[in-house]
């Protein structure tokens, strides 16, 4: 609002006359005219507009911090996926989503038990024919061994040809042979009894890790190839908040220091420090990823999370960031002194939280109008609400 000038005319004479160029006037000036004799008068008055209602707040030492804001995701820390070792149809498939288990004694899955006991079987009856035909074959060598022996004196006496001393030598080898290679099947097939034993073991999925089963990806009845997962389980007691950052962040993040704030579905869920920083940063993206765990009771694997990293902090004046206004291309307040309104030019720095750090132009304990600025001018006149 500004001031209004209001002029006033008035004639002395019989027949006086007020001409007023207002609603309203002053009494002094009024008077002055009458005392006017004979001659008409003119005066001026001047009347400052009301003073202008305004809400102020004082200048107050607060914390800001330099900090950035992304969106994360909360994770199970402790995870696995549970794929079948061996390819078969799934029998049984005893746990299903939400259950929880136990590591090493949850049993979770059945693969073809039938097919691999009778594949057990029939590798323990070739071993036990291998190892027969070992005995076999240590019998027939031992034989060799001792006709060649005794043939090796028949012919140092020559009482035997060279002849038939060469055919026994020669058995002898051949039964030394047959024995060794009887021996190697022998191993052959224990190590076929090893491995369909194994795939027998291998055929019950366990629990590898306590936790609950999160997903369920195969039916009973279904065809499970080697390696192909059938349960997720995940340990709910251990959650981390997975984020990514931009990557110009890269060198201010540290493992171990750096901390942030998180908050989950809106809910404060404390606060975190960064335990993993990506070793490289996405270079289609720009972006890298970082990790840290939370010690949330409530927090909950796959919720979206708020994840504030502070960078640095310090005490500093604020004030609201809507009190700041913007005059001749530089940041200005309104600061309320004496009841009047003086533009006062000031060095902003962080802004937190609605509200803008003064670097300088304002002291402690100074009124800042924060409402009503807008209409504000220059030495004007104000009442704070």
């Amino acid at each position: 609002m500004s001031e209004s000038k209001k002029t006033m005319v008035v004639k002395g004479s019989r027949g006086s006359f007020f001409n007023l160029r207002s609603s309203t006037f002053n009494l002094l000036a009024v008077l002055l005219a009458l005392a006017g004799c004979g001659r008409q008068s003119v005066v001026q008055v001047t009347e400052e507009a009301p003073p202008l209602i305004v809400r102020a707040m004082s200048v107050e030492a607060r914390t800001f911090e330099r900090r950035l804001t992304v969106q994360g995701t909360l994770e199970a820390r402790r995870f696995a996926n549970v794929a079948t070792r061996i390819g078969g149809n799934i029998d049984v498939l005893a746990v299903d989503k939400g259950d929880s288990v136990e590591a090493g004694v949850t049993a979770l899955f059945q693969i073809d038990p039938v097919t691999l006991r009778n594949a057990l079987v029939a590798a323990e009856q070739q071993w036990a024919v291998a190892t027969a035909a070992v005995a076999a074959a240590e019998a027939t060598e031992e034989k060799a061994t001792k006709d060649f022996e005794r043939f090796a004196r028949l012919h140092r006496d020559a009482r035997v040809s060279d002849n038939e001393f060469e055919q026994r030598q020669l058995l002898q080898k051949q039964a030394t042979a047959a024995l060794a290679l009887a021996r190697a099947q022998e191993k052959q097939a224990e190590a076929h009894v090893g491995i369909a034993a194994k795939n027998m073991e291998d055929s019950t999925g366990v629990a590898p890790i306590s936790g609950v089963v999160t997903e369920r990806l195969r039916e009973p009845g279904e065809q499970a190839a080697a390696g192909g997962v059938i349960l997720r389980i995940e340990d709910p007691s251990s959650i981390e908040v997975a984020a990514f950052l931009p990557a110009e962040f890269y060198g201010e993040v540290e493992t171990g220091t750096t901390k942030a704030r998180v908050k989950v579905m809106g809910r404060e869920a404390g606060d975190m420090v960064v335990s993993f920083k990506s070793p490289t940063i996405n270079p289609v993206l720009r972006t890298f990823e970082i990790k840290g765990r939370l010690d949330d009771p409530a927090a909950v694997s796959g919720a979206m999370a708020e994840v504030t990293l502070i960078f640095s902090s310090g005490i500093g004046l604020g004030v609201p960031s809507s009190a700041v206004l913007v005059r001749n291309g530089k940041p200005a307040v309104f600061v309320v002194q004496n009841g009047r309104a003086t533009l006062r030019p000031v060095e902003t720095g962080l802004q937190n939280d609605r509200m803008t750090e003064i670097l300088s132009g304002l002291s402690e304990g100074e009124h800042v109008i924060v409402e009503g600025q807008s209409q504000v001018r220059e030495d004007q006149a104000v009442t704070i609400l």
